[in-house]
């Protein structure tokens, strides 16, 4: 690069640079120590918020997850405080009892010429009487995790029933229990995971509890999706002249169609089409159903029609 005329042009740009830099003080300017010695803030965000209560007795049912942390001070101190990691936000609670409670955070991890403030500025917060009771778990298996072409056929969790832990009204409130995939979705084959356990209420709000064991074995057992759907008659030819139709009945009402769930989703009727043309008493004949192009097969492709002449 040296022997390049251009190379020494570059090198020659750079020390001028650097040279006009010094005399002009800017890195000194930068790392200077009365910059590192000023006052100044920042804000932490999303600080996990710890609770301190009587936790044999009692259960939190209402409590702040996380709040932001401005600090002031030392530009060189805050300097050390990057993350939320870095300082401990928390709600003394440690002598109440069962109640709502309306208290100041209390930051820890900071120097004494650090000050905070933190948004919200109080943590709203519910302690309850603590209970336990055991209780039973359903799967909750929807159709989003369903492949289009198959539904349930059959579904368990193991175990059946847990112990959920909370304060007494939460508990009161507990509509369901539900086992969820925590990765699966789409299913399309037999399937056993493990499942995530949720309490919620009967507007499927979920309810702070604490659940043991938290976790269960969801098995799911799948089959082709498939609908009844209605069968009509209708017939096509013409009778003799001295003969009249009284009634047509078919043996079968609905059959069960096979396909995918979207597509299949207007399809709730097929027909069956009987030809007069060659009746000329009453009598049982085999007619074949008509299945629509999306459906791709049927319990039956025929159903026998009653027909009955006057």
């Amino acid at each position: 690069m040296l022997e390049s005329k251009w190379g020494l042009r570059f090198i020659a740009l750079v020390l001028a640079i650097f040279f006009y830099l010094s005399v002009n003080n800017v890195f000194g300017n930068v790392f200077n120590n009365n910059n590192l010695s000023q006052n100044s803030s920042k804000t932490i965000e999303d600080v996990p918020v710890e609770v301190l209560y009587n936790s044999k007795e009692l259960h939190v049912t209402k409590a702040p997850d996380t709040v932001n942390v401005t600090i002031s001070g030392p530009q060189s101190k805050l300097l050390k405080i990057e993350n939320s990691d870095d300082i401990k936000v928390t709600v003394d609670l440690s002598n109440a009892k069962a109640g709502n409670y309306k208290e100041d955070y209390i930051v820890k991890g900071l120097s004494n010429d650090i000050n905070y403030n933190v948004k919200p500025k109080q943590a709203y917060i519910t302690l309850e009487n603590k209970d336990s009771k055991t209780m039973h778990v359903q799967p909750d298996i929807g159709q989003n995790d369903i492949d289009a072409n198959y539904k349930v056929k059959d579904s368990k969790v193991e175990p059946e029933t847990v112990k959920v832990t909370g304060g007494k009204q939460q508990l009161s409130k507990i509509a369901y229990l539900k086992a969820t995939y925590r990765e699966v979705d789409k299913l399309n084959k037999d399937t056993s995971d493990v499942a995530d356990v949720t309490a919620f209420d009967k507007q499927l709000n979920k309810l702070n509890v604490h659940i043991q064991p938290d976790q269960v074995k969801l098995t799911t057992k799948v089959e082709p999706y498939s609908k009844k759907v209605k069968v009509n008659v209708h017939t096509e030819g013409q009778l003799p002249d001295d003969k009249e139709l009284d009634d047509i009945s078919l043996d079968k009402d609905e059959i069960e169609i096979y396909g995918n769930r979207e597509t299949l989703q207007d399809v709730n009727e097929v027909d069956a089409v009987v030809n007069l043309d060659d009746i000329s008493d009453s009598t049982d004949k085999k007619v074949k159903i008509d299945l629509p192009d999306k459906v791709k097969k049927a319990d039956t492709n025929e159903v026998t029609a009653h027909i009955n002449l006057k």
